[in-house]
Parts: structure tokens; sequence; C-alpha cells
């Protein structure tokens, strides 16, 4: 009887783990889906960016845009820079950084709580065999 009671309390913790684990998870995982559509507007606009750029430098025509003139053949960076940052204003390379960044975090965390899960309700599903079988064993549990 108290085998069974040991291997009650071993189950009954474990589920409160999968509730605390799931909580995390839940909470890891609304993190990291809401940083990922930022990354990705980030990373849109990096690539529009990037695209203003490349036309402001070796550019065969004038181009204008918030106050930048950037002249036919141009070379210099620096313009083509403030033209790129007229063209493309919501691009942001120190936001973008620091997203990628909590994205490597997030992911881990999300991951990491989503394999204790997994392991967690494996050992559930041993702990009820183990529960079953014990109280079988004081004739409690009927087949």
């Amino acid at each position: 009887m108290s085998n069974t009671a040991a291997q009650l309390g071993n189950l009954l913790g474990v589920r409160a783990d999968i509730n605390f684990y799931t909580q995390q998870s839940i909470y890891w995982n609304g993190l990291y889906e809401a940083n990922q559509e930022k990354l990705e507007k980030q990373i849109n606009y990096e690539q529009k960016w990037e695209s203003a750029y490349d036309s402001a430098i070796d550019n065969t025509r004038e181009l204008n845009c918030g106050g930048v003139r950037v002249c036919e053949g141009n070379q210099n960076q620096q313009v083509a820079d403030a033209y790129a940052h007229a063209k493309v204003s919501r691009y942001d390379e120190a936001l973008s950084e620091e997203l990628a960044e909590l994205d490597i975090e997030y992911d881990t965390m999300k991951t990491m709580y989503d394999t204790l899960l997994e392991e967690l309700r494996a050992q559930e599903s041993a702990d009820k065999q183990a529960v079953s079988t014990a109280a079988q064993d004081t004739g409690l549990l009927q087949s």
C-alpha cells in the first residue's frame, strides 16, 4: 500500500511539473512568435535599405528622396547611405541586431521547455504504469 502511495505521489509531482512547464512553454512561445514578427519586418526593411543603397551607388540617373539628392554616377558611400536611410527610414540596424539576439534566446528557451515537456510526458506514462502495477499488486485495483 505504501508503494502505491509513493508511486502516486511521484505521478502527481510529474503532473504538477507538466503544468508548470506547459505555462512556461506557452510564455516563451508567445515571446518567440511576437519577436519573429518584428524581426521579419526588420529583415524586409533591411533588404529594401540595401536595395536603395545599391541603387545609389553607380546609379545611372539622378535620385531624390527625403531631401537627399544622388547624382548620376555617384560613388560616394556616405551619400548612398544617407539616401538609403531617407528611402527606408524604418530600418534600424541596432534594433535588427537586438531582435536577432532575442530570437536566439527565445528559441533556446522555447526548445528547452518543449524538450522538458516531452521528457515529463514520457515519465508520466511510466509513472502511470507503475501506479497501476503497484495498485494491482496490493489488490486495490481489479483488472
